[in-house]
Order: C-alpha cells, then sequence, then structure tokens
C-alpha cells in the first residue's frame, strides 16, 4: 500500500508540475504580448506629447527671452535718460533722443519722454511733442507707469496718435522724478528681431537624440532650424502647419528618408515643427521589452522552482485543513478546532493550534481587563492637563469663557488650553494632534507644555510663539507625528485679537447684528512635522459681546449612519438659535445638534469646542 500510494503522489506531482510549466508559460506569452501592446501605445502617445512639449517650450523661450530682455535693459536706458536731461537744454533734449535712436536703430525705432501729467514733452519724433497720452486707448494704458506699474509692454498694435501706423511699445518710469520714457519698435523691427531670437533659439534646441525643431514664417518659409539642417527655402509640408494661432497639428512625417512623430504649434509671427525619430523612440522600447522579458522569465523560473518544490510535499490535505481551521481563528471564531492527525507531526501541530488558541483567549481577557483599567486611568490623567474651573477665572469681568472635550476613544488628542500671558492679555488654545489614543494623548501633553512656554516668552507675537513651539515639537519627532494649532492672545482692554494659525480649523465669530460666521483670516501649515516653518500672524477686533467659538473638525466631521457629515452650516445654525445665551447653553447647543444628527452612529472623532464672549470693561 505504501508503495502505491508514493507511486501515486508522484504522478500527481508530476500531471501538476507540466500544468503548472503550461500555465505559466502561457501567462508569459500573454503577458508580453500585452505588454508590447500597451507599451507600443504608450511610446506613441509618448513621443507626440514630447514633440508638442518642445515646441510649446520653444515659443515660450522665445517669447520671454524678447520680453526679459526689454525688462532687464528698459530700467538702464531709462536711467541714463534721466541722468541726461538735467545735463542737455531744452532744446538739445529732442536732437539727442534722434541721435539715440539713429546709433540704435537695430533695436529702437522710437523714444517719448512723458511728463507726470501724461504728456510727450520730448520725442524723436516731434510730431509727439504736446501729445497727451490720456488721448487714446492704445496709449493710455501706459498710464499704468504713473500710478505704481515698473514696467508695461504692448503687443504690436495701431497707436493712438496714428491708426495707419503699427508699434510695439514697452517702458519704465523715472526712479526720482515724475514721468516715465516710453520706447517704440516698428512692426518691421520687432518681427525681424523676432525672427533673429527665433533662428538662435531653434539652432540650440533638440528633440530627443536624433529629433530636431523647425521655425517657419506663416507663409512657410523657414527661419530657422536645429544644427541648421534646414537652412533656407520652404516648408515640405504646409498642409500639416495649424491654421489657427495657438493650435497644435499632430502626424508622422518623413524626413531624411526616415519617419518622425512630428507637431506644429502655429503663433501671431511664425510657425514651430518639433519631430522625434520614430527609430530613436523604436529603440527605446525594445530595450523596455527585453528588460519586461528578462524580469519575467526569472519572476517565472523563481515561481515554478517555488510551487515546484511546495508541492513535491505530502501536506497539501493537512495544509488545507489547518488552514481552513486558521482562517475561522483569524476571522474571530476562536472556537474553532484544529482536527487533522494523519501524522504524528500534524496531531502535535493540531494540538499545538488548539492550546495556542486557549491560551491567547486567556490573554485577550486578562488584557481587555488591563486595557481598559490603563485607558481609564490614562483618561483621567489626560483631563487633568486641560483647565476645568466653571468659569474660568470668576474674578475677571471682562470676558465668560467656557470649554470642553469629549474625545472618541477613553483618550485623544485633541485639547484646549486658556491662560492669562500677563493681567490684560488672555491666551486661548485650540489644538488637534493627529492619530487617536495614547500616543496622540501623550503627544498632546508635550504639545500643550511647549505652546505655553513659547506663549508666556513671546507674549502677543503669537507667530514667534508659533514658530518656536513648531521647532521645539518637530525635534526627535520619529513618529512623524503633526498638530494643528489656533492661537490667539486677547487683550481684554481692547478686544483686540493676535492670532495665528497652523493648519486648523478657521473659528465662528459672532457680531452683535450679524450671528456667527466663519472666520477665513491668515492659515499657516501644521505644526511639530518640519522644523523652522515660518508662520505668519493675522488679527481682528472683538467689541463688547462679540463670541468668539472654536472648535476641532470632530464637530463639523461627525457622521450619521449614513456616513452624511455635519458640516460647518448645521454648526453655524445651532450657534445662532440664541447667541444671546451663555457660553455653556452656546456650547451645549452645538453638542445637542451634533447628537441630534449622529444619532447612534459611533464617534471617530475627537469633539472639542471653545466658547469665549468678550464683555469689555
Amino acid at each position: 500500500m505504501k508503495i502505491k500510494k508514493d507511486q501515486r503522489k508522484k504522478k500527481i506531482g508530476v500531471i501538476i508540475e507540466h500544468l503548472l510549466f503550461n500555465v505559466i508559460f502561457i501567462s508569459i506569452i500573454a503577458g508580453l504580448i500585452g505588454f508590447v501592446i500597451v507599451q507600443s501605445a504608450y511610446r506613441r502617445y509618448y513621443s507626440y506629447k514630447l514633440v508638442e512639449k518642445s515646441v510649446k517650450d520653444t515659443y515660450k523661450d522665445i517669447e520671454e527671452s524678447i520680453y526679459n530682455a526689454e525688462k532687464r535693459d528698459t530700467p538702464d536706458l531709462v536711467d541714463m535718460v534721466e541722468t541726461m536731461i538735467p545735463v542737455l537744454e531744452e532744446d538739445e533734449i529732442n536732437a539727442w533722443l534722434m541721435d539715440g535712436v539713429e546709433l540704435n536703430e537695430s533695436i529702437l525705432s522710437e523714444l517719448n519722454i512723458v511728463d507726470g501729467s501724461g504728456i510727450i514733452t520730448h520725442s524723436s519724433n516731434p510730431d509727439y511733442i504736446g501729445y497727451d497720452m490720456h488721448s487714446g486707448s492704445q496709449s493710455a494704458e501706459f498710464l499704468c507707469l504713473l500710478s505704481g506699474a515698473q514696467f508695461y509692454s504692448q503687443e504690436i498694435q495701431e497707436i493712438s496718435f496714428d491708426n495707419s501706423v503699427k508699434m510695439h511699445y514697452f517702458g519704465a518710469p523715472f526712479k526720482n522724478m515724475e514721468g516715465f520714457v516710453q520706447i517704440g519698435q516698428s512692426s518691421e523691427l520687432f518681427r525681424k528681431m523676432i525672427n533673429e531670437d527665433a533662428m538662435d533659439t531653434a539652432r540650440n534646441r533638440e528633440v530627443g537624440l536624433d529629433g530636431f525643431i523647425i521655425i517657419c514664417d506663416r507663409e512657410g518659409n523657414i527661419i530657422g532650424s536645429t544644427r541648421d539642417l534646414f537652412e533656407s527655402g520652404t516648408f515640405t509640408y504646409m498642409d500639416f502647419l495649424p491654421e489657427n494661432i495657438g493650435e497644435v497639428n499632430k502626424a508622422k512625417l518623413k524626413f531624411f528618408d526616415q519617419d518622425y512623430y512630428s507637431a506644429a504649434l502655429t503663433e501671431k509671427n511664425f510657425c514651430i515643427i518639433g519631430c522625434y525619430s520614430v527609430r530613436e523612440a523604436g529603440r527605446a522600447g525594445v530595450i523596455d521589452v527585453l528588460m519586461v522579458l528578462v524580469l519575467i522569465f526569472m519572476i517565472a523560473v523563481f515561481i515554478f522552482n517555488t510551487l515546484s518544490r511546495f508541492l513535491q510535499r505530502e501536506v497539501i490535505d493537512g495544509v488545507e485543513s489547518l488552514n481552513g481551521s486558521l482562517s475561522k481563528i483569524t476571522e474571530g471564531d476562536l472556537d474553532e478546532k484544529a482536527d487533522f492527525r494523519e501524522s504524528l507531526e500534524f496531531n502535535e501541530l493540531s494540538d499545538g493550534i488548539n492550546y495556542t488558541v486557549d491560551r491567547l483567549k486567556e490573554l485577550i481577557k486578562e488584557a481587555e481587563k488591563r486595557i481598559d483599567t490603563e485607558l481609564s486611568q490614562a483618561a483621567r490623567i489626560q483631563a487633568s492637563f486641560l483647565p476645568r474651573e466653571n468659569p474660568p477665572f470668576p474674578d475677571r469681568k471682562e470676558f465668560e469663557l467656557f470649554a470642553s472635550m469629549v474625545p472618541a476613544k477613553n483618550v485623544g488628542g485633541d485639547f484646549y488650553d486658556y491662560f492669562f500671558v500677563d493681567e490684560d492679555h488672555l491666551a486661548l488654545v485650540m489644538a488637534d494632534v493627529s492619530g487617536k489614543g495614547i500616543p496622540a494623548a501623550m503627544f498632546m501633553a508635550v504639545a500643550k507644555t511647549r505652546l505655553r512656554q513659547s506663549v508666556f516668552k513671546y507674549g502677543t507675537y503669537v507667530a514667534n510663539a508659533m514658530e518656536e513651539a513648531n521647532t521645539e515639537l518637530s525635534k526627535d519627532n520619529d513618529e512623524m507625528m503633526f498638530v494643528t494649532i489656533w492661537l490667539g492672545v486677547v487683550d481684554l482692554t481692547t478686544g483686540h485679537v493676535d492670532y495665528v494659525n497652523a493648519g486648523h480649523e478657521y473659528p465662528a465669530v459672532c457680531r452683535a447684528q450679524e450671528g456667527f460666521n466663519i472666520y477665513e483670516g491668515i492659515h499657516g501649515p501644521f505644526a511639530a512635522a518640519v522644523g523652522g516653518t515660518k508662520y505668519t500672524a493675522g488679527s481682528f477686533e472683538l467689541a463688547p459681546g462679540d463670541i468668539l467659538f472654536q472648535y476641532t473638525d470632530g464637530i463639523t466631521e461627525a457622521t450619521d449612519a449614513n456616513e452624511n457629515m455635519f458640516k460647518e452650516e448645521r454648526m453655524l445654525e445651532a450657534l445662532n438659535k440664541d447667541i444671546t445665551a451663555s457660553v455653556e447653553d452656546i456650547d451645549a447647543a452645538v453638542r445637542l445638534a451634533v447628537s441630534d444628527f449622529v444619532k447612534d452612529a459611533p464617534q471617530f472623532d475627537d469633539m472639542t469646542t471653545l466658547v469665549f464672549r468678550y464683555k469689555g470693561n
């Protein structure tokens, strides 16, 4: 019987190995074919995207180089004009401007000096002297240089003085006197400069290793190309050029007896064509296929050898039986018993599993008791960190204050705080530590202490206080926990509030005639994750009777059984039910509204609130 059993198992093992080999082989072929199809489509898509990006970047470089040159060089020209005006006699200035245009005719066509009233006082074109820049829409655009603009540039367009003339103008204001200098370039000169810049840009621009850029005018006359591959003549594929400005056409074209993925972009003055070699794209695709093929083969060999060895063992039935029992146990059925006893090894394994599960049940009961005790202790310790006086500071009549926290578990990561920085300044804190449970509570205690220390040090300079607290909390923060914090310092004599918001919820503020609304002020990044973060402080005023309501997202993100969130709108509705109520009743109204909304749905986040009513002196 034993021999027959061994032979039977060997035969099944051989059959399974053959079947496994066939499955792996077919999977490799199917996977490789699928990869080649997807890779080819992606390579074609990537190639067209590459040439499209290249032509757009080329156009951007041309436009920006001209604009940047204007913006860079104009202040120097204005400084020279401003320096020369006091030196020259009044009747010499126009001649000096004419000479300057004549000497620089390759880059200038016109120079105008405009005074602080918008009148052209001097010009290289005598006809323009005395012209009021307010007179036409084109010239009036330059008046922004009289109201703070440091540079202004126009596209080629008809000028206000003579609509038969088209010019490109730009200019900048004087530094030490009123007015500005307007520089003009004729449409012919400006287009010549663009063409020269386009030629230089194209000469040094490549697409991939073998690709190139061609730039031609709207009629197809070639202006320039990569490495001067096309020095003159007309672009061959005129039908390929887009008719509309800003439009991009894509197709496969042939140059030098080779196919290229090509894209063409038409702009105001010229067309840009980018070409990427199909052969180069194919080489990259072949390398990808070979690498994937080698990787698939190595993985297939590893899988086949591993599974073959495993299937040779006489443990399949036992593993399936024990695996079924273990599956039930891991799913929570700790009453399941492992009962496979065909051999001594499996018999011992079954007994070991059953003993482990029984012991696990005992440990779970012990752990539950211990955890319940420890969590209760932790909750009491955590509560001791939070201010609990009600009402707090009863001898102070300038305000009313109430705060509370209900953790999602026995302990949570939310916390609030309030304390006097000095006799007239009260600090208010609302914070939410990432995570829940004991780690969040421990981090909360550290964050609260660090923040207090910083506020006592910096007082109303709340941004500095937050920056120091953030730096200290980020040190040795290996668990990468973070905390959102809203910190405000109230001047009780005036109602002025200096605050800083480190990634926390925007507070709700109640004004006497308006009720509660969300106050969306300055907002910065959360604290404790990255040291050295800079924060910006904001401020607002509280009038006597105004109320500040601060909260954590456990309020607005409380969900009902259908996973609908409570949200800010319902919170504001609850707050505005009775804005004359005491701060305790206002807080209670919000919590009651949340409770009525979520009903029996579990609480997944801590709910912390703080209500502050400013009463004034």
